[in-house]
């Protein structure tokens, strides 16, 4: 039974997945949306209303991944959905000594690698269908992006150009900028769960809670601030654009510097994991949630 089954793993990673996407939280999901749209989108189709010309399909949801602002409140929003992850009770002991610790385990990294995937799956979903109609599909920024700053030169403080850069534009493809993003808020969201589930393993899942809020708040209020700390955090990290100058090609800090630092950080994290759970005591299962 302790042997590593990937069968084992896998269904009980889509058992508990499917329990979590049925969970009457994911209301949260509609809140996030409309304030997507709010904060993002609008800002962006009113400069493109303005300057009567299309967006990118991809530019709304590549301007969200690279907000600082928008990008706390989806690391606390998924915080908050995977907040009793993983869920250890009496039964889910026993069902860890039936499968096996490191199945048990896998399965609930494939669980959180689900959960990842499909919360910003649905938030491109929301960033992108609103532009069927309204945008274009093609592997260039628009003229909205790239030009509006230079046509209204009063409006440069303008909350829409401010979500789409320079530093984004001026040194990436729009379809490099939409994959980059999407794959380092990933890696940013496996770490936020990863954490959740390594301190959950030694009884401490408030600390790991707290622990959590401390790591999206410090990396928020780093890159703000603009101090070297912020990439000793992995928002900055996962935030393309601050690793650019507006026009020079030589990176601030390299994007494999930061791939590096967020695999590393996973792969430590997956390690804990792996030590805490051979070392999990069974009795006071109650402790968990302490």
């Amino acid at each position: 039974m302790n042997k590593l089954n990937l069968k084992q793993a896998f269904s009980c990673a889509r058992t508990e997945f499917i329990k979590w996407v049925c969970d009457a939280r994911m209301i949260i999901l509609g809140v996030l949306v409309i304030f997507i749209y709010t904060f993002a989108i609008e800002p962006l189709l009113k400069n493109a209303e303005e300057m009567g010309e299309p967006l990118n399909m991809l530019e709304p949801f590549i301007a969200i991944a690279n907000s600082g602002a928008i990008l706390l409140i989806i690391s606390l929003v998924f915080l908050t959905l995977i907040a009793d992850f993983p869920k250890i009770d009496t039964n889910t002991v026993f069902y860890i000594i039936r499968v096996g610790r490191m199945n048990w385990l896998l399965g609930q990294i494939i669980k959180l690698v689900m959960m990842a995937l499909s919360y910003l799956a649905f938030i491109f979903a929301g960033a992108v269908i609103p532009m069927l109609s309204k945008g274009f599909w093609y592997n260039g920024w628009s003229n909205v992006a790239t030009q509006y700053a230079v046509r209204f030169p009063e409006k440069t403080g303008n909350f829409g150009v401010q979500l789409l850069p320079e530093n984004l534009y001026n040194q990436l493809s729009v379809f490099s900028a939409a994959i980059q993003s999407y794959l380092l808020v990933f890696a940013y969201l496996m770490i936020v769960g990863l954490l959740l589930l390594a301190f959950s393993l030694v009884k401490k899942k408030t600390m790991g809670f707290v622990l959590c809020g401390a790591v999206i708040s410090l990396g928020t209020t780093f890159c703000s601030i603009k101090t070297e700390l912020m990439w000793s955090m992995p928002m900055a990290n996962s935030i393309i654009w601050l690793h650019f100058t507006k026009y020079f090609r030589q990176p601030v800090v390299s994007l494999t510097f930061s791939i590096i630092y967020l695999c590393t950080f996973i792969a430590a994290l997956i390690v804990l994991c792996v030590a805490a759970i051979k070392k999990f005591n069974y009795d006071n299962v109650a402790e968990i949630a302490a």
